[in-house]
């Protein structure tokens, strides 16, 4: 089973992203903020890392960064809500930084889902 690290410090988020991977077969671990990211990722390599941009501690793009140090083949989506409110295209900063996806906040189960799965492939394979 594909497993996907999902990175975010809202718990009410993770819990639902989780819900809706879980829902289409994959397996999911989680992480609260970047610093615990880091740690997870080193311990499981999981298939893909699903990225918030604004966290505390050490945000997304610094967890990108040094994803990519550590493990250039790694699968990166970003996801982040908060771009509009900061006047920045943050989703287009994780691009350059080598996010292989974005997605905008609010999104549905059949968007991570499409998502996901262009990026690693069905749960089983």
């Amino acid at each position: 089973m594909k497993t996907v690290l999902v990175v975010d410090d809202d718990p009410s988020i993770r819990a639902l992203i989780r819900l809706y991977l879980e829902g289409g077969g994959y397996a999911v671990l989680e992480a609260g903020d970047g610093r615990q990211a880091m740690k997870r990722f080193a311990g499981q390599s999981p298939d893909l890392v699903v990225l918030d941009i604004f966290m505390p501690e050490m945000d997304g793009l610094e967890v990108l960064q040094k994803l990519r140090e550590e493990c250039r083949a790694c699968r990166v989506m970003a996801i982040s809500g908060g771009s509009a409110k900061v006047g920045m295209d943050l989703l287009g900063h994780a691009t350059i930084f080598g996010a292989h996806d974005v997605l905008e906040k609010p999104f549905d189960a059949q968007t991570l889902l499409r998502k996901v799965t262009a990026l690693i492939g069905p749960p089983e394979a």
